[in-house]
């Protein structure tokens, strides 16, 4: 089985609460292309006829279920994290394009969908980030991400995480380290020996945002 790295050189600052795993990014990749581009629905009801079978991805799934897939990894000797903001607002000065139809409606910026947000967004400046996968079709996962993946992390629709160009080689991995978040309940190694360790709620396996997908994990 060959280990392989993947780095990506960043053109803007990326932004991200949880650390992204690389099968969670290969995830959108992989769905993208089986549903002929259109994005993968976000719904807590889900079938399972409409859930897709991301087994099937080019990276190895370990025995218990998880990718073999690393976090995201950065030099953090060199990375500035700051805060922007993350704004939303009713532009007052152009209500009178606003057309409802014939429905009275009135605009409402504390709640709904005209809310106002102003939120404080982590951003990291860092130039380059990677990650660890295990492959038997690097060509494959090659190929997915060229294709479908140009950012990482949050707000991309705002700019943030632009990827300018990537590049996989071979690489040296201990993948008994922690590496990613597992299930507490699969992690067969004594965590005594680890100085920095949490079990969190979150999930870990893709679809990433499907409540069935989160467990208590060592992370």
């Amino acid at each position: 089985m060959q280990t392989y790295k993947i780095i990506f050189k960043l053109a803007t600052p990326v932004s991200f609460i949880d650390i992204p795993t690389f099968d969670g990014i290969l995830s959108y990749a992989f769905a993208r292309e089986k549903l002929k581009g259109q994005g993968f629905a976000q719904k807590l009801n889900i079938t399972k006829e409409e859930l897709l079978d991301f087994s099937e991805m080019p990276i190895v799934m370990h025995e218990k279920g998880y990718f073999m897939a690393s976090r995201m990894f950065w030099d953090e000797t060199k990375a500035v994290e700051h805060t922007q903001r993350w704004r939303k607002r009713w532009a007052n000065q152009h209500d009178e394009i606003a057309d409802f139809g014939k429905q009275i409606r009135k605009v409402r910026i504390n709640a709904g969908e005209f809310k106002s947000y102003d939120m404080p967004l982590r951003v990291v400046a860092i130039d380059k980030v990677w990650f660890y996968f295990q492959s038997e079709s690097m060509q494959e996962v090659n190929r997915l991400v060229r294709k479908w993946i140009y950012f990482l992390g949050k707000k991309r629709s705002q700019g943030y995480g632009e990827i300018s160009f990537f590049n996989i080689e071979k690489a040296d991995f201990d993948f008994s380290k922690m590496f990613r978040p597992i299930p507490a309940e699969s992690f067969e190694i004594d965590l005594q020996k680890f100085e920095k360790i949490e079990i969190r709620y979150c999930a870990w396996k893709p679809p990433y945002w499907l409540p069935e997908n989160f467990a208590q994990c060592v992370v």
